[in-house]
């Protein structure tokens, strides 16, 4: 019996999400705190220019802010984010999950919570298309906004730092111009100008 991908609807052995979707959706995800971060700038709607591209609910007159940058900075995004993770626990068994913190960690934790759960999200989790196609419109919502993607950086490679149980971080590293270090944004490894070329040596084999 053979199941279909929830994103693009090609055909699976077994699963909800293709790899294909499946990667789609990982940097979708990891872009995301980069987004919410960019949304900053177009407050105002001034910011917007004359290239709008989205409907957006009327200001009343006078109103300093859009409204619609305004929804995702405050609560959008992270809403979003946030009952995605929730409904994966709950049909994992586990508990509802705690939101703390202020928005822009609420976005980076549970981004980065669904990037860690992915495999199992592709694999188990009968939703895993909805998720997908709901991101998809999230960033593309987002970018019609913006206009284009933030600068995200040259990838370099994996976090190779090793916790105190022998676990490999593993998170994405990524090096931006004019910067001397990188700092991993997951376990806050610090990576010199003379660790890159050690870095890159150390990254694992893809498999061909």
């Amino acid at each position: 019996m053979t199941a279909t991908c929830g994103m693009c609807e090609r055909n699976l052995e077994a699963g909800y999400l293709c790899p294909g979707a499946a990667l789609a959706l990982a940097e979708r995800l990891e872009r995301m705190p980069k987004l919410y971060e960019a949304l900053a700038g177009f407050l105002s709607p001034a910011a917007r220019g004359i290239t709008e591209r989205v409907s957006l609910v009327l200001s009343e007159p006078g109103l300093p802010v859009d409204e619609a940058v305004l929804d995702l900075r405050y609560g959008g995004i992270a809403l979003v984010l946030e009952q995605w993770r929730s409904d994966v626990q709950r049909v994992r068994g586990w508990g509802e999950p705690a939101v703390i913190g202020d928005v822009t960690g609420r976005v980076l934790r549970a981004s980065r919570w669904l990037g860690m759960e992915l495999p199992w999200i592709a694999d188990c989790y009968p939703a895993a298309g909805d998720l997908a196609c709901e991101v998809k419109e999230l960033e593309s919502f987002v970018l019609s906004i913006i206009g284009a993607l933030p600068d995200r950086g040259r990838r370099i490679g994996q976090c190779v730092a090793v916790d105190t149980s022998g676990v490999i971080c593993g998170a994405v590293l990524r090096h931006h111009n004019g910067e001397t270090r990188i700092v991993c944004p997951w376990c806050t490894c610090v990576y010199e100008a003379e660790d890159f070329l050690m870095l890159k040596t150390l990254q694992p084999e893809e498999a061909p």
